[in-house]
């Protein structure tokens, strides 16, 4: 069957349940009807948890509504092994959309039986969790196209898209190398690269932005970052290319690659909440011209206008889950006084509608360019 259709990505068992039976002591005997969380032989899928990741992906079939309503996201379904090996009760603990439930709970259904798991030499039913992720495949149009009898559409217009979507693409962020050398120096920070993709959306080009403006100079050790985050992003896989007038065509996204030692606090970790890059769902500026109507905002300083400063300040900011602009950052500098004013602009942005990524609120960062120029 066509791969397209399912595109799913099985996640690793749970291999304790949701509910409330407990595990019995290895020296009790079973007794009739109790069902267990954990016993001294785990009941085993045929051909292991590889095979069983394997017959759930074989069995999902992606309900045609949720591709036409763009949905994705994760389904923990809770099940028993029976004593008899064959699956039984298997029902949503952590729901999605009740499409997507239904799929996952047949898909568990289906499954054939298990070798199943054995208290004190006997076989005893035990529960399991299983959380299964439905993610959009990138080619969902064509698949819409192929069940309902219609010709594939092509986008009029899309941005380039990351193999996995915008969380692939922040995990693959996330993982780039620290240099030894900048880790030991305590040199943290984070850099911004431009890359270039070609339409068939390979990377052709990384260009780490350097520090500009009045006094900014690089030493070694920082330089070292900027050198790794350029290389890391030069070998980024193959991207979905973007799209203009129906035609795929090149296209330039800036990315950031943090650098700085991992919290020791694991509720930092936990409450850490990921920007985006790109959503399933962007935000979108209350008013629709994003630069021009910040551009007539700006009031030139005057010690610029006096010296003859003028450039494109770069600014990244972040527009949050709730459509606020938060964070404005100067990345590419062209004097103090024209920084200043830039990030006055971009804090003032009028709110956004706020974007959505499987189907809940989420951050995305932003990086525009607000030009100063004397005329």
């Amino acid at each position: 069957m066509f791969f397209g259709f399912r595109q799913l990505i099985v996640s690793g068992l749970i291999l304790t349940a949701c509910g409330t039976a407990q595990a019995q002591a290895p020296e009790q005997a079973p007794t009739n009807g109790a069902v267990y969380t954990y016993v001294e032989k785990m009941p085993v899928f045929p051909g292991g948890q590889t095979a069983l990741y394997q017959a759930i992906g074989q069995s999902i079939i992606y309900p045609t509504e949720a591709l036409q309503q763009r949905l994705q996201g994760r389904v923990f379904v809770k099940f028993v092994v029976a004593a008899s090996g064959k699956v039984q009760g298997a029902e949503v603990v952590k729901s999605l959309h009740p499409l997507l439930d239904a799929e996952a709970v047949r898909a568990i259904t289906s499954l054939p039986a298990w070798e199943p798991g054995r208290q004190v030499g006997r076989p005893v039913a035990v529960s399991y969790t299983v959380p299964i992720t439905f993610r959009l495949p990138l080619n969902v149009e064509e698949i819409l196209a192929e069940r309902l009898g219609k010709a594939p559409i092509q986008p009029e217009k899309r941005h380039a898209q990351f193999p996995g979507g915008p969380e692939a693409l922040y995990s693959y962020l996330r993982k780039a190398p620290y240099p030894e050398t900048a880790r030991s120096g305590k040199i943290e920070g984070k850099v911004f690269v431009t890359v270039d993709l070609d339409a068939a959306g390979r990377v052709t080009k990384a260009t780490a932005i350097l520090p500009s403006g009045k006094g900014k100079k690089l030493n070694a050790a920082s330089a070292t970052l900027y050198a790794a985050a350029q290389e890391y992003l030069s070998q980024m896989p193959t991207w979905e290319p973007a799209f203009a007038n129906g035609q795929p065509t090149a296209s330039t996204i800036t990315l950031p690659i943090n650098y700085q030692e991992d919290s020791a606090d694991l509720l930092v970790q936990l409450l850490a909440q990921p920007i985006y890059p790109y959503l399933d769902e962007m935000p979108v500026p209350l008013k629709q011209d994003l630069i021009s109507s910040s551009s007539h905002h700006i009031k030139y300083p005057v010690s610029a206008l006096r010296n003859q400063i003028q450039g494109e300040v770069l600014v990244y900011f972040v527009v949050n889950e709730q459509g606020k602009v938060t964070q404005p950052t100067v990345i590419r500098s062209v004097d103090p006084a024209l920084d200043e004013e830039a990030l006055r602009v971009v804090a003032g942005i009028a709110d956004f509608t706020p974007g959505r990524q499987n189907g809940k609120p989420a951050s995305m960062f932003f990086i525009i360019p607000v030009t100063f120029a004397i005329r």
